[in-house]
């Protein structure tokens, strides 16, 4: 499905992560303890009580035998995987500690199966080499949070969820899988504040090197504050619907890729994020199964073929579905060719009260404003409304950033951009209409 793997492969590079992971500043706050706690050592044994002093040897024991509602408190050291099968277990690293985790045989390292509440923090767990295995999987759970880990290194999947609800992954970096978080059919799902970087490798001939991945989720699955880069799709959307990305940033990559095999991908919403080509080539959204979809406030930079590539799914386009209602609004794309669309896109779809700046641009196609299929290049925003009929309140001008040499994105007082968009979100903004682009002015 990768229209992204006709640029080339890209080169994976070498990576050093710390172990213990530090908490950003926006982390989630812990949640009050009062349970009873379950220690496990390097130095223990399984015929212990597992108390502070008589620690147990393997976290599986531990997870085996602790009160329902018990912390597992994991010393310094190499573990082998554990499977989790009863309810609101947290297994957690020592203050401090170095805990790390690999395989033991199994597909999945960490696996949370059939519960209800618990999970997995302060650990780096390398995942498995088996085809379609995982660091951790979390299966037909719910209220499951995974925090402050770090799952690398799998030949699939860094973390994968699946038919699970209420799941929460946090603070966390994934990196050096194939794909860094796969959901399958999840839904109420929350994935804030991670790294996630690196994830290459190829799962089989049509999936990998994905830093996310949606699959058939029909639940809200919220994607705020993250860090993408070098991912070669850094967001894969494959028959999902009711996703909201927000304020996430992106870099060296492609953006991200929609697509079906007949489920419609419906009310996405793709809001108030950052993107940016960077040093590798790469594109922005590729938009051929987006019902209902808004895509707003957004600033796209230096991307090569496209920013936006939009095409009528329904039209005989592989893995494509409807983008009736589709609208793209309010966005901010500087340094490359804003749009490539396709032939006879719905009436329904629209594309508005853009800015658009791609003077000085690197780009491969920078040169031009957009592609239009059946007309060619447009070079100004003029001749790509006289053909198209869109943009009929879009700018052709510099944002005027504060500092956008440094990526900054925010606007200057003079910029043209304030009080020219128009209301798509229920956000609140200044003056008499939204500002364009991902910030509101203080």
């Amino acid at each position: 499905m990768h229209l992204g793997s006709m640029l080339g492969a890209i080169a994976v590079c070498a990576v050093t992560v710390s172990v213990v992971v530090a908490a950003p500043s926006h982390e989630y706050p812990a949640r009050a303890s009062g349970r009873t706690h379950v220690y496990v050592s390097t130095a223990g044994s399984d015929a212990a009580r597992g108390s502070l002093r008589h620690p147990f040897r393997t976290v599986q024991h531990a997870v085996d035998v602790a009160p329902v509602g018990s912390v597992i408190v994991v010393r310094s050291g190499a573990y082998q995987g554990f499977e989790v099968t009863r309810d609101s277990l947290t297994v957690t690293g020592a203050p401090g500690a170095s805990v790390r985790i690999d395989g033991g045989g199994r597909d999945d390292v960490v696996q949370f199966s059939g519960v209800n509440g618990g999970g997995l923090r302060n650990v780096s767990v390398t995942g498995s080499d088996a085809q379609y295995g995982s660091a951790v999987k979390i299966n037909d759970s719910r209220g499951v949070t995974v925090s402050k880990v770090v799952a690398k290194d799998s030949r699939t999947f860094g973390i994968v969820v699946v038919d699970s609800a209420g799941v929460q992954i946090l603070n966390s970096e994934i990196f050096g899988n194939a794909s860094g978080i796969e959901e399958r059919r999840a839904r109420d799902l929350l994935i804030a504040y991670n790294r996630i970087h690196h994830n290459l490798k190829p799962v089989d001939s049509g999936r990998g090197s994905e830093g996310m991945t949606f699959y058939k989720s029909t639940g809200l699955v919220q994607v705020r504050g993250n860090r993408f880069w070098r991912n070669r799709t850094h967001l894969e959307v494959y028959g999902a619907s009711h996703l909201l990305v927000r304020a996430n940033h992106f870099a060296r990559g492609q953006v991200m890729e929609t697509g079906t095999d007949g489920p419609a991908c419906s009310g996405n919403r793709f809001v108030r994020n950052v993107a940016e080509r960077g040093r590798v080539s790469a594109n922005g959204l590729i938009l051929r199964c987006a019902r209902k979809m808004v895509v707003a406030h957004n600033v796209l930079d230096g991307f090569d073929d496209f920013a936006f590539y939009v095409v009528n799914g329904v039209n005989g386009v592989p893995y494509g579905g409807s983008i009736e209602g589709l609208r793209i609004q309010n966005n901010i794309v500087v340094g490359g060719r804003a749009f490539s669309l396709g032939q006879g896109l719905p009436a329904s779809v629209m594309i508005d009260y853009n800015l658009l700046h791609n003077a000085g641009s690197s780009a491969d196609y920078g040169q031009y404003i957009a592609y239009v299929d059946g007309r060619g290049n447009a070079e100004t925003l003029k001749q790509f409304r006289r053909w198209t009929g869109y943009e009929r309140h879009g700018l052709s001008a510099s944002p005027r950033f504060i500092a956008s040499q440094a990526h900054g994105y925010r606007l200057r007082v003079s910029s043209p951009a304030i009080d020219a968009g128009t209301r798509v979100l229920a956000d609140r903004f200044k003056g008499e209409a939204p500002d364009i682009g991902r910030f509101e002015r203080a």
